[in-house]
């Protein structure tokens, strides 16, 4: 082969990994928001006990420089699991499933911890003996519509393989629609203007009149 075919052949190679190379090493950009913790409380309104959950998320690294240090519309979706009374001992897999979503207008990146929270009301507490910390929860996170990768914060410990949790998320994906307005977010409860700290502004649907 001549030198100067070569020479031509090299600096097309060399281009063409310029162009190639940087898209390849590219990684994910790193989530904005994180769980940080995920906390379940009986609690009280007059002489009824509700069931609590509460999701705090924290801001997570460097925030974009165009969204006047906030991060919209950060919903959180809780996906539970329960152990109804008539399960026996040795189950392993909850027989009951409930989902629910709500959807802060916008938290701000610098503001600390926000608290996403969610009840199961006093019928289901004492029809199912409902009581304690739960074992089997899933998390999922979008920030402005885009789903945000699950991590370990994300779900319970007792659901240590990517399996058992895609098992979790598929049976909670078919079965939780049986029980569609039941686990609530804050605002359709009780408690909408109560806990520290205060519950963020949500984004609602319902037609104003």
């Amino acid at each position: 082969m001549k030198p100067l075919t070569c020479r031509v052949l090299l600096c097309a190679c060399a281009l063409l990994f310029s162009v190639v190379a940087p898209a390849s090493a590219q990684t994910a950009a790193p989530a904005p928001i994180e769980v940080n913790t995920v906390r379940f409380n009986t609690v009280r309104s007059g002489s009824s006990s509700w069931y609590e959950a509460e999701i705090e998320v924290q801001p997570k690294g460097p925030q974009p420089v165009d969204n006047r240090n906030f991060i919209n519309r950060v919903k959180v979706t809780l996906n539970l699991g329960i152990f109804s009374v008539k399960a026996p001992q040795s189950a392993k897999v909850p027989d009951t499933f409930y989902r629910a979503s709500a959807e802060a207008v916008a938290v701000e990146a610098t503001g600390g911890k926000t608290v996403f929270r969610f009840y199961l009301p006093p019928e289901i507490v004492k029809r199912d003996q409902i009581t304690g910390d739960q074992r089997f929860y899933l998390v999922e996170l979008f920030v402005d519509g885009k789903a945000l990768p699950l991590t370990k914060s994300n779900v319970s410990s007792t659901m240590n393989s990517s399996a058992l949790v895609e098992g979790f998320r598929n049976k909670a994906s078919s079965e939780a629609g049986a029980n569609d307005g039941i686990l609530l977010p804050q605002y359709l409860t009780p408690f909408a203007y109560v806990g520290s700290p205060p519950a963020p502004s949500f984004i609602r649907n319902e037609p104003v009149r």
